[in-house]
C-alpha cells in the first residue's frame, strides 16, 4: 500500500481496505469521491460517510478527544476487529492490530510497506498533538 500522490494518505488507506472486500478502485477514484482540505482529504464529513456506505461499509470518525466513553483503547480494540485507520493532523495509517500498548499500523507514506508497531502511549500523545482522529469501519453487505 502506497499513497500514489502525496496527499494521498487517506484514499491509499480506503483503498487497501477495500481490497480485503474485493472492490477494485484507484485512489484517484476515492478521491473524486472525497472532499478535499488543505493538505489532503477530510475523513469527518457527511461525503466520505455517504461513499463509504455506497461501498457497503457503516463508518464513524472520532476526534482524539470524543471517542466513546473517552476510551481509545475500546475504539483501537474495535477498529483492529472491524476496519480503519488513525489520523494525524493531515496523515492517515491504516490500524491493522492492537495489542495493548503496541498498535500495529500501515504508512501508506513508508517506502517498506511493512507494518509498524507504534506504542499506545505516543500514538495518544501525537494525536493530541496533531488534533487527529480515528475512523472506523465496519462491513455491513
Amino acid at each position: 500500500m502506497m499513497q500514489e500522490r502525496n496527499n494521498y494518505c487517506l484514499c491509499s488507506v480506503l483503498s487497501d481496505i477495500f481490497l480485503d472486500y474485493d472492490i477494485r478502485m484507484s485512489q484517484k477514484d476515492i478521491a473524486r469521491n472525497l472532499t478535499p482540505s488543505e493538505k489532503g482529504f477530510k475523513g469527518d464529513d457527511n461525503k466520505i460517510r455517504n461513499f463509504l456506505r455506497e461501498k457497503g461499509f457503516d463508518y464513524n470518525f472520532y476526534w482524539w478527544n470524543q471517542t466513546p466513553f473517552n476510551e481509545p483503547d475500546s475504539l483501537l480494540i474495535e477498529i483492529s476487529e472491524n476496519n480503519g485507520f488513525v489520523a494525524f493532523g493531515d496523515h492517515a495509517v491504516r490500524v491493522l492490530e492492537f495489542d495493548d500498548p503496541k498498535v500495529v499500523v500501515l504508512d501508506p507514506a513508508s517506502c517498506n510497506e511493512s507494518p509498524t508497531d507504534l506504542d499506545y502511549n505516543f500514538l495518544i500523545s501525537r494525536l493530541r498533538e496533531s488534533d487527529g482522529g480515528f475512523g472506523l469501519l465496519k462491513y455491513i453487505h
